[in-house]
């Protein structure tokens, strides 16, 4: 067709295999996603809901800990009392009260108890606690691990003065009182766990202490 005139020629639009290569050239379909494997899966499942414990959390529940066995060593030892004999005459009665050993360790458990609850709620409330507050912490928890373990020393050898035999009866006097022995070893062991809980606090607060200088 032969041009004439001042207007352009017209426009033609290209074949219509040119414009589809150019869409193919110009479109390119978006990254397919890696599957990973199931394991690495659950293992970030898993890390999503951890919860980090910090040392001061250990710390809470191992002051949780200690208050719950010292307060089963007390019930324990307060509790123990073993009466033989069907005549009222002849009754003889076991009880804790009869040792003053016992009655210092019980005493001790006493005490370590109320200092329990006292620091559990000094440790949550005053947060984050100074140098010097830790460093008093510190020397109590030292403090009632003493009074701990002199009161299961002292209870563990009237334990074992009981279960000797007794020149007098010919036998050992657990074998008569077996109930009230059994109540004084629980309550050795409950107070002896809660001395062991008191040591892992302690080497808390030397890491604690650590860290921070």
């Amino acid at each position: 067709m032969e041009y004439t005139g001042n207007k352009p020629p017209p426009v033609t639009a290209p074949p219509a295999p040119y414009m589809q290569q150019n869409f193919d050239e110009a479109y390119q379909p978006p990254p397919v996603a890696m599957s990973q494997p199931p394991f690495v899966q659950q293992r970030q499942a898993a890390q999503a809901f951890t919860i980090p414990l910090s040392i001061e959390g250990i710390g809470y529940i191992a002051r949780c800990a200690s208050i719950v066995t010292t307060f089963l060593a007390t019930i324990i030892m307060g509790t123990a009392k073993q009466t033989i004999g069907s005549d009222y005459y002849y009754r003889v009665t076991a009880k804790f009260s009869s040792f003053s050993a016992l009655k210092y360790f019980l005493a001790a458990n006493v005490i370590v108890l109320f200092y329990s609850i006292v620091s559990l709620l000094v440790s949550i409330l005053m947060k984050p606690k100074s140098s010097i507050l830790n460093l008093l912490i510190t020397i109590a928890d030292i403090v009632a691990l003493s009074m701990l373990l002199t009161g299961n020393g002292a209870a563990c050898a009237i334990s074992t003065q009981l279960e000797n035999v007794d020149d007098l009866l010919s036998t050992d006097i657990c074998s008569y009182y077996g109930r009230f022995c059994s109540q004084i070893k629980a309550s050795i062991a409950m107070s002896m766990l809660a001395a062991a809980i008191y040591v892992a606090l302690i080497i808390l607060s030397l890491v604690t202490a650590y860290r921070r200088s």
